[in-house]
């Protein structure tokens, strides 16, 4: 009897042994930080077409590039590739390799083209409604692609890329990820320039993928295709490896702030830099979105004071959210890390400004309707000032998501 004990002791130890080296470093490697990397069409779509290349072999050499930087520098990041070879995916497919991955950052890569082989320069989408031609013609473009799919408007929940009116639903996109989207956005434009790119700035458009996918994400376009000149510079050698270095950068920056925002404290490879070893900056002070981008967000300071939960929200002379039963339309303008004044330059003299804490950051908005018509109306009229305000609903004194919003108007 005392043998057995012994052998059922042994055996347990020997089981707690197995799991501790065993799955614990595989839990761990869950907790590691996720970017998922997506190279735009492939397979049997090749995206746009130029002189002598074909975006989706410009996207995929270029992902494949900034995969394998931050893989030699980030050594607590995983990487997943949506592909890594000339294979077609849908729109669908790679938002659900971002979902299933559980992904903290997305980048989708893409490369550019228009009718005039003068259009050149980088840009950086995040998710949002198009208040412009161009912005809308970009989004139909690489959202286009669903058109190769089999009863595509039933995968896609009716949403027609070609047909202006499905791009609506954008109106109400509030997207929990946007500020984060727009920091990253925001610096990779800043390092494009540093690798004396032209800077198309940061923008909004309606991209499926980006809508489906769970996390903050960017859509890139690298430049023209449609420009002989740029078309030669990112099919070089020198040009896809500055624009990797580029975006890799602008990762490697959030990746930073990331960690500092969650306490962690993590060494660095810099191979590609010429250094061995460097442990994160410690003091980040300020995080600021490029002025030349107001129609996203105005981001004064990146530090808020823990008591603002504290504050008596309807002092310096905001108008404040008034509780009600039915829904309440307002004009989101911009958001701040820090609290505006009433007759803040920010407002370029619009009256009767409100807001709302969401987080951490303050976002203020125009107007008061309870009829969306009334409302679209209203925002049209302010476009020139603000070119990217879009619509937001409360109910209760509470922000709805897209989802709620939608069902208001069924």
């Amino acid at each position: 009897m005392k043998f057995v004990k012994v052998f059922f002791l042994f055996y347990k130890c020997c089981v707690i042994f197995v799991t501790s080296f065993v799955f614990c470093p595989l839990m761990a490697q869950d907790t590691r930080f996720t970017v998922v990397i997506d190279a735009g069409h492939g397979g049997h779509d090749p995206g746009a077409i130029g002189s002598i290349s074909r975006e989706k072999d410009i996207n995929l050499a270029l992902v494949l590039e900034l995969g394998s930087i931050i893989e030699d520098n980030f050594k607590d990041v995983k990487v997943i590739y949506t592909r890594r070879t000339d294979v077609y995916l849908t729109l669908q497919e790679r938002a659900n390799v971002v979902n299933s991955h559980h992904a903290d950052l997305f980048i989708s890569i893409h490369t550019n083209s228009a009718q005039s082989g003068s259009a050149f320069g980088a840009e950086t989408f995040t998710l949002g409604l198009a208040k412009t031609k161009a912005n809308l013609d970009v989004a139909m473009r690489e959202n286009s692609v669903i058109l190769l799919e089999e009863d595509y408007r039933t995968k896609y929940k009716g949403f027609d890329p070609s047909s202006v009116d499905s791009y609506i639903m954008f109106e109400f996109m509030q997207d929990k990820y946007i500020d984060k989207s727009v920091e990253l956005a925001s610096t990779i434009q800043k390092q494009f320039v540093n690798y004396n790119r032209s800077d198309r700035g940061v923008r909004q458009a309606g991209f499926w993928v980006l809508h489906r996918s769970a996390c903050p994400s960017v859509l890139v376009e690298l430049g023209f295709i449609s420009n002989y000149s740029e078309e030669r510079y990112l099919t070089s050698d020198k040009g896809r490896r500055e624009m990797a270095m580029a975006v890799f950068k602008a990762f490697e920056k959030y990746k930073i702030n990331h960690d500092k925002k969650s306490s962690r404290n993590v060494l660095y490879n810099k191979k590609n830099q010429g250094d061995t070893v460097y442990e994160e900056r410690r003091e980040i002070s300020k995080l600021k979105i490029d002025t030349a981008v107001p129609d996203l967000v105005t981001i004064a300071d990146e530090r808020m004071s823990t008591k603002v939960k504290n504050e008596n929200e309807t002092a310096n002379n905001f108008t404040s959210n008034k509780v009600t039963k039915v829904p309440v339309f307002k004009i989101q303008l911009l958001s701040s890390f820090k609290k505006l004044k009433h007759n803040s330059n920010n407002f370029k003299g619009l009256p009767n400004i409100d807001f709302f804490i969401e987080g951490k950051t303050y976002k203020y908005t125009f107007g008061a309707e309870t009829e969306f018509a009334k409302i679209e109306k209203m925002r049209r009229e302010i476009l020139r000032k603000f070119p990217d305000a879009f619509i937001v609903a409360f109910v209760d004194g509470k922000k709805l998501s897209m989802k709620e919003t939608l069902k208001l108007f069924k």
